[in-house]
């Protein structure tokens, strides 16, 4: 779970590379509160360009709206009708459409803040490499072969397997899900006798936006990368170091 090594920088992929006179340009995707969405704001170096929520319903679309961020609303389950929504077909071709209208805005980054659906390949290949998730887990952690709390439920789990702390990992998706590069870990919140759901509230404001917050600082000053392995790296100083980057807390 260490960083590794220093890398010579010509084997290395920026995943976003910096340009004079412009901002990296994020676009959002929610489903309910998007709370972390206020740690996003009020950077140098990026601007939230627009948002998309699949609920018409979600208190996320005032939150945002507030915050001067413009919201559109594509109803994921008015889009199904009378189909199931576990209907992978149909999501496709709702993830076209989805693509479709993220595009408008021209962004370099999208952002899952409680995004509840599957992303298809149809929106992944759309912008690879470039769509971030958060996970209410360390998903360094491992267990035969396979990142131990990846999926639903991962706080629960963590409680469950004696875990005394909680990090939220932020990673690029993939469709192996919760199985993308780890781009980075939050500090640790210990449980303190909180149960799970408590534990993953709390986890919005001290892990989840935080972390946010530093993956799109680091992001939009060219300070993250992949090598042709899909490593990742960070930039410390002048050189690239092997790993996500690990926060000690949540002011970083």
């Amino acid at each position: 779970m260490k960083s590794g090594h220093a890398q010579a920088r010509e084997h290395l992929f920026p995943i976003y590379s910096p340009r004079a006179g412009r901002k990296m340009r994020v676009v959002i995707l929610f489903s309910g509160g998007a709370s972390a969405a206020p740690f996003m704001l009020s950077s140098e170096n990026y601007v939230v360009a627009g948002a998309v929520s699949s609920n018409p319903q979600a208190s996320g679309i005032q939150r945002l709206e507030k915050l001067g961020i413009p919201v559109e609303i594509f109803d994921i389950r008015e889009f199904y009708g009378e189909r199931p929504i576990t209907d992978m077909e149909r999501r496709r071709e709702y993830d076209l459409e989805l693509a479709r209208i993220v595009s408008k805005w021209q962004p370099d980054v999208v952002a899952c803040s409680g995004y509840m659906y599957i992303l298809t390949s149809s929106f992944l290949g759309a912008f690879p490499n470039r769509i971030l998730n958060v996970h209410p887990a360390d998903l360094r952690i491992t267990e035969g072969g396979r990142r131990k709390y990846a999926g639903l439920h991962a706080v629960e789990k963590q409680l469950a397997c004696g875990e005394k702390f909680t990090r939220s990992t932020i990673h690029l998706m993939s469709e192996d899900v919760d199985h993308g590069p780890i781009l980075c870990v939050s500090q640790p919140l210990p449980f303190e006798n909180r149960g799970p759901a408590e534990q993953q509230e709390l986890m919005k404001q001290k892990c989840d936006g935080p972390a946010y917050r530093k993956t799109l600082e680091l992001l939009s000053t060219g300070s993250l990368a992949l090598d042709e392995n899909s490593e990742v790296y960070h930039k410390r100083g002048e050189n690239w170091i092997r790993g996500p980057y690990v926060m000690v807390n949540e002011w970083e």
